[in-house]
């Protein structure tokens, strides 16, 4: 039976409008979520980002996943590494920038206002840390920042007040909000502007701040749409989405 030109239509524009599908871990997915938004609003394609734990994702991912995305270059390596039967390392491309933070108790009881005021006695400090069995952006950037100036007592005083290892930072903030001791979470600028009602964002000062990047990587097979939307997303129209919660190109000078 020949297909009507109403039919055929009707099944072009389906495949044109099929859904585009992200997964990837928390933090990077608010921007994200926002930017996805508004590139349904201008094409009227769907766009769904999925996110959390990778576990809660990754089965679904390997049938499903358009664009897997990372919150720094050692996570999404671990996760394309993962999917290499559709995804290829080579294929990651970074996209935005974040800084690393202090996100402290509301009204900040203990007074920290720097990266040296983590080493006094008695500042319970909570880092992520995936220790070889999660997979998590904030894996070393507490040691980064210790260490910047090279002064090995620096990491030794904070190492001391570190009272968790988070295995991701949704751990990590309830660990803020709720455990006792819990002073300063070392954590990004996205998660403070993602959560407002959880603490105090203070700044780390230039000499000691980390930057890490999120990224994507599309399918080997993906199609033009999926490819397009890829590509907008480094526009400058997709730009503010990811401003809104720190994510930027370059750092202000």
């Amino acid at each position: 039976m020949k297909k009507t030109l109403a039919t055929l239509l009707l099944t072009v524009s389906s495949a044109a409008c099929a859904d585009i599908n992200l997964y990837g871990p928390g933090g990077p997915h608010t921007a994200l979520q926002d930017a996805a938004s508004l590139y349904t609003q201008k094409t009227g394609v769907p766009v769904t980002v999925h996110f959390g734990p990778q576990a809660k994702w990754n089965e679904e991912a390997r049938k499903k996943a358009d664009i897997l995305f990372g919150a720094s270059e050692q996570s999404a390596l671990a996760i394309i590494r993962d999917h290499q039967d559709r995804f290829s390392e080579k294929d990651i491309e970074p996209l935005y920038l974040r800084k690393s933070i202090l996100l402290v108790k509301p009204g900040n009881p203990k007074n920290i206002r720097g990266i040296e005021d983590l080493t006094r006695p008695g500042t319970g400090i909570i880092v992520n840390d995936g220790g070889g069995t999660s997979n998590t952006s904030g894996t070393g950037v507490w040691e980064d920042i210790a260490g910047r100036k090279g002064n090995i007592e620096t990491v030794a005083g904070i190492r001391k007040n570190i009272i968790l290892f988070a295995p991701n930072s949704g751990t990590a903030r309830k660990a803020l909000e709720t455990q006792a001791g819990a002073d300063v979470w070392i954590t990004w600028a996205d998660w403070a502007a993602s959560n407002p009602g959880t603490g105090e964002m203070v700044e780390i000062a230039p000499d000691y701040v980390i930057w890490r990047d999120m990224n994507i990587a599309v399918r080997q097979d993906a199609d033009a749409e999926t490819r397009q939307f890829a590509a907008w997303l480094r526009s400058d129209e997709a730009a503010p989405a990811f401003k809104k919660y720190g994510w930027v190109r370059q750092a202000a000078q």
